[in-house]
């Protein structure tokens, strides 16, 4: 193989892999904006990516947890009903995006919000999961 062919190989796959990362890369900028400044939205996707069907934390800001897991909203809200539950917690309604809990004589919000088409996002006060 001639030099000018090698470099004109070498030129294409450089070229084809900045091309890849720059897809990969622009495809997050067209996702809404995150609750959230700690994570960016590349670790957020990351995070739900790893975790399919299970509630992650995403990160704690301002005495909230945040939480995702990647699933549909009715899935969505069974892992998180779960987590909760597990803890002790007693599912009482949903009202739209607002899940009550109850334990003893302590009550609980969770409020939920899709992100995307793909992601739902939990805001969870701090310490209870």
């Amino acid at each position: 193989m001639g030099i000018n062919k090698r470099a004109k190989v070498l030129f294409l796959l450089f070229f084809l892999g900045f091309c890849f990362i720059m897809i990969a890369y622009v495809s997050l900028i067209w996702y809404p904006a995150l609750p959230f400044d700690s994570k960016s939205k590349r670790e957020v996707t990351e995070l739900l990516g790893e975790n399919t069907g299970t509630i992650v934390k995403l990160t704690t800001e301002e005495n909230v947890d945040w939480y995702g897991p990647q699933a549909n909203q009715a899935s969505a809200a069974e892992a998180m009903i779960r987590a909760v539950t597990e803890k002790g917690w007693t599912f009482i309604q949903q009202e739209g995006a607002g899940y009550f809990f109850e334990r003893r004589k302590e009550k609980l919000i969770i409020t939920s919000q899709m992100w995307t088409g793909n992601y739902v996002l939990f805001r969870i006060p701090a310490g209870v999961l």
